[in-house]
């Protein structure tokens, strides 16, 4: 009976490690990608995407592994940046698999940064440096960049909220230019937004 208790307990334990294992090297696998579309950043004219976020589904190895074949494809179209919490992403066009593997994709076809309301939606992740998980530690005041490599629009964090997946109001367009930042809560059933309020653009400068 004790060699049968010493054998789950082991086999528990074994069990969690690797599934504690599994998730932190997802997550760096999505720095990694991350980090590689950044550093080698070559923006991109698209001209079709996928805008359906109910239709996201949970980052898995597949996206993360199948998306580094690729990279050079990726619509992208800027960076975001938000240098208290660490995050640095590139911003891509859509919600593909692919794009939400390596970034933040944008909600809307049309949307402009610096204009309207700019929406952005990515990944939760239980990593405080990986895809938005970064999120979940932003406070109001802090400031979010987005840049076109024409410019960068300073945005100021003026609000956080949790709502249901049905507040797609969260994506109304304003007349004053916003940012809104959309990620999944800690049990993937709820949304976090972050909104902000446009303060400053400048012309872009490469650091």
């Amino acid at each position: 009976m004790r060699r049968i208790r010493f054998g789950l307990g082991l086999f528990f334990i074994l069990v969690g490690f690797l599934l504690i294992s599994n998730t932190w090297w997802k997550d760096q696998v999505a720095v990694s990608n991350s980090q590689h579309v950044t550093e080698g950043l070559q923006l991109q004219q698209p001209s079709e995407g996928t805008f359906d976020f109910s239709a996201v589904n949970p980052l898995s190895w597949n996206d993360l592994v199948t998306v580094r074949n690729r990279f050079h494809e990726l619509p992208t179209i800027g960076l975001i940046s938000v240098p208290e919490i660490a995050l640095e992403l590139p911003i891509l066009y859509g919600l593909d698999a692919d794009n939400l593997a390596v970034g933040a994709g944008t909600m809307r076809p049309t949307q402009q940064m610096g204009v309207g309301n700019y929406a952005l939606a990515g990944h939760y992740t239980q990593s405080p440096t990986s895809l938005f998980g970064p999120l979940h530690k932003i406070q109001t005041g802090m400031s979010v960049y987005v840049t076109d490599l024409t410019h960068t629009y300073e945005y100021v964090v003026t609000s956080l909220e949790t709502v249901p997946p049905s507040r797609i109001d969260v994506l109304d367009e304003t007349i004053d230019p916003t940012i809104t930042l959309i990620t999944c809560t800690f049990d993937a059933t709820e949304r976090l937004i972050v909104k902000g309020k446009l303060t400053k653009t400048t012309p872009y400068t490469s650091h």
